[in-house]
């Protein structure tokens, strides 16, 4: 009982810091206001967490861990037999989905994006986790159409979705709403 007590108060903190990373930037994320916001003390932060550092890493971990297992069910569901392009919508829309899920989170991940704070963890060989893993998946989709040119074209889509999430976060618009158009210039180009 103790244990989950701990647990709870540290998924508390996580999502404090969240919060306030989303709102102000990761920058801008101190331990005081992430325990303002959860409503305890800097001190008892400190219980759970050493430092600001360790915080971050911890929510980035804690958010990776529940957006990986999503997108490789995306993954596993446009690997199925059907068109490429059907295929291709339906890996973009359930991805589009999962991040819609964390749309807070993605807030954070591309304010850290402009950072000059490093978050131990985030990185692996200098590359998000997550988004590579995306980038993996969309490479493995194309691969049969596209051939050798399958993961240029895999970057050229990535590209256009992080800038249309960045662009639906802004404006506070589902990320799922950038998937059609992205999928349809993709394939169709920006011909009238």
């Amino acid at each position: 009982m103790k244990q989950r007590a701990r647990e709870a108060a540290s998924t508390a903190l996580l999502e404090a810091a969240e919060h306030v990373a989303a709102e102000r930037g990761i920058d801008q994320t101190s331990i005081a206001a992430i325990a303002e916001r959860a409503q305890v003390a800097v001190g008892t932060l400190y219980n759970y967490f050493p430092d600001r550092e360790s915080l971050l890493s911890a929510l980035f971990k804690w958010r990776r861990d529940e957006m990986l297992p999503r997108l490789m069910a995306a993954a596993a569901s446009a690997s199925e037999d059907g068109p490429f392009e059907a295929r291709l919508r339906t890996y973009m829309l359930q991805v589009a989905r999962a991040f819609d899920t964390f749309r807070r989170f993605c807030r954070v991940a591309m304010s850290a994006d402009q950072s000059a704070t490093p978050i131990k963890g985030r990185h692996q060989n200098g590359k998000s986790i997550v988004l590579e893993t995306f980038l993996s998946s969309l490479t493995g989709i194309m691969r049969p159409v596209y051939g050798d040119k399958s993961e240029e074209y895999a970057r050229m889509m990535f590209g256009s979705f992080k800038m249309m999430m960045q662009f639906q976060l802004e404006r506070d618009q589902p990320i799922e709403n950038a998937v059609e158009p992205i999928v349809v210039t993709f394939l169709q180009g920006m011909a009238r």
